[in-house]
Formats: C-alpha cells, sequence, structure tokens
C-alpha cells in the first residue's frame, strides 16, 4: 500500500531547519539532521481542481529519497532539482 502525505504535513516533519517548496508538479523536501541535509522529492497525486482542496493539502507520493547526507540545504535541494 502506498504512504500518501502532503505538502502540510511535510512542513510540520522538517520544522524550521528545513523546506518543503513546489516546484512546478514536484515537491523538494529538504531536512537538517545530526549527519547532515536530506534530501527528499515527491510528486502530486492530486490537484486542487480535483478536490477543491489548496495544493498544500493535495496528496503527495514519495518519488525518490538521496542516499547521501548534504552539507547544508542548498546542496540538498539542488540534488532534488537534478533528478527532474
Amino acid at each position: 500500500m502506498t504512504e500518501f502525505t502532503t505538502m502540510e504535513k511535510l512542513q510540520m516533519k522538517v520544522g524550521p531547519s528545513g523546506a518543503v517548496l513546489k516546484y512546478g508538479e514536484k515537491v523538494l523536501v529538504t531536512c537538517e539532521t545530526y549527519y547532515g541535509f536530506t534530501a527528499e522529492v515527491y510528486e502530486f497525486v492530486e490537484t486542487p481542481e480535483e478536490t477543491g482542496l489548496g495544493y498544500i493539502e493535495c496528496r503527495l507520493s514519495l518519488i525518490e529519497k538521496a542516499e547521501k547526507h548534504f552539507e547544508d540545504g542548498g546542496h540538498a535541494i539542488a540534488w532534488c532539482i537534478s533528478r527532474d
């Protein structure tokens, strides 16, 4: 079974040390951890037009997660963008 999340839930998960960015039809996520910054790429599985919800409430599915940690959030997001 596929697990879904939303931008709203991701923002609560990453807190102030992370970022959740809408990038076209994808969502790029980074979060600071003890080991460095993580990087994840999600895609929308529904749209505001379909649901009547705001895009931050639409469901997302994880596409890819970096296997390594990054030195900062900028490099983590650059990795996410390179996955497009």
